[in-house]
């Protein structure tokens, strides 16, 4: 049985490592595009995201049908480990190369192409297993303060990038809320967090119960009923 969850657990982290590390490069470069067209070069980029955005979906799939949560804890930090060393080389790739995103041209250079789709794959990647595993994942991050900086400027810079389809920028917006990166919205709910706290409820004090006073008998002499009725 042990044996078997190795073989399982270590088959999943493979196949999410290759989702991880995949690039545009081999795409862009066969296609019959010319390198110096930078619009028609995004374009294409926008369409293979796409395509890579339906391979995370299936790394998602998988990912859940580990079944036990200490399984997919396990294999979340693994991914976690991975995709923080990703992001934090190509970031460094970006500031080196002064790329601003959603200022600067879609870059014609490999090694910059590659950094910036490596980012935008793998933050939305992170992403999708936050919101699907959220009761877990998010301490993942948050108890590391080097990745949850590295998270809260990877969603920002992606969201900048204007390269993404809206359905990501949905998700993008929903991270920054669950990660509280971002004031929830009054409506925000995650529906696959387990144990969703509400707020507290206004505690309203109890009214003190009104004592009732007993009546004072004045002090003194009282003529009895018997003495009442003979006089």
């Amino acid at each position: 049985m042990v044996l078997d969850f190795k073989i399982n657990l270590k088959s999943i982290v493979s196949f999410c490592m290759v989702i991880i590390f995949v690039t545009f490069h081999t795409a862009l470069t066969e296609k019959n595009e010319p390198k110096s067209d930078s619009k028609s070069a995004e374009d294409l980029f926008r369409r293979l995201y796409k395509l890579e955005r339906t391979e995370q979906a299936a790394a998602i799939k998988a990912l859940l049908k580990l079944g036990t949560e200490i399984k997919q804890t396990k294999m979340v930090e693994a991914i976690a480990d991975r995709v923080f060393s990703v992001l934090n080389k190509s970031r460094h790739i970006l500031d080196k190369a002064n790329f601003v995103p959603g200022e600067s041209s879609f870059p014609s250079e490999e090694n910059i192409r590659d950094a910036l789709s490596n980012i935008l794959e793998n933050t939305a990647f992170l992403g999708d297993i936050i919101l699907r595993l959220p009761d877990f994942s998010q301490q993942v991050i948050v108890n590391n303060t080097e990745w949850n900086e590295l998270f809260k400027w990877s969603l920002i810079f992606s969201n900048k990038s204007q390269l993404l389809d809206s359905k990501t920028i949905t998700l993008l917006n929903l991270v920054n809320q669950e990660m509280n990166y971002t004031d929830r919205k009054p409506n925000y709910v995650n529906p696959y967090r387990k144990v969703n706290n509400p707020p507290p409820e206004e505690v309203i004090p109890e009214k003190p119960k009104k004592v009732k006073k007993k009546k004072l008998i004045p002090k003194g002499p009282r003529l009895s009923s018997r003495q009442h009725g003979e006089l």
